[in-house]
């Protein structure tokens, strides 16, 4: 007849086998996280917004023309039974109007209550960003435009240069629509 063991005795066995057979722990990886924001152009400059400050991005919608306001207004287009202002972003930040294109696109932004189209060239897609590739040097460019900079980052020979669509929306200017 077998001896039995006591079974504190064999949970200890079980544990020392348990040991020998255990595989490595996975390789820890160190993460680090990126920041992600929404790339567009406007003539030549490449620019990004924070995820956080865009909504939506839509394809240039039908407007209705509003008389008496700035020219840089576009006018004011029903989505989804909402108003929506588009105003041209470029020509906001006192630059030519711009030449509407099939990579035209309207970025959806909100300030309160109230949501804006800013109309820009292209919409790039969402882009990624290393904290390493941020840089303080940005290029030559207008006041008007370089008041809405807060840096850049650069990536794959590129500079992205980071605009505040929040300092945007509370700029008194910005309500500033009827001529």
């Amino acid at each position: 007849m077998a001896s039995q063991k006591h079974p504190f005795d064999l949970l200890i066995s079980m544990q020392q086998q348990s040991i020998q057979n255990a595989k490595g722990l996975p390789q820890q990886v160190e993460t680090h996280s990126l920041w992600s924001g929404i790339g567009f152009r406007i003539g030549d400059i490449t620019m990004v917004a924070p995820l956080t400050q865009v909504n939506e991005i839509l394809h240039y919608p039908k407007l209705t023309l509003v008389p008496g306001t700035q020219s840089w207004i576009k006018g004011l287009a029903n989505i989804r039974g909402t108003l929506l202002p588009v105003m041209d972003l470029q020509a906001y930040l006192g630059q030519p109007p711009m030449h509407l294109s099939a990579l035209s696109r309207v970025l959806i932004i909100q300030q309160g209550e109230l949501n804006s189209g800013l109309l820009v060239d292209e919409v790039m897609g969402l882009r990624h960003f290393e904290p390493d590739n941020r840089v303080t040097r940005i290029r030559k460019m207008d006041t008007g435009t370089k008041a809405y900079i807060r840096g850049a980052f650069e990536q794959d020979g590129r500079t992205w240069h980071l605009f505040d669509v929040s300092s945007l929306s509370q700029n008194p200017q910005f309500y500033k629509v009827a001529v």
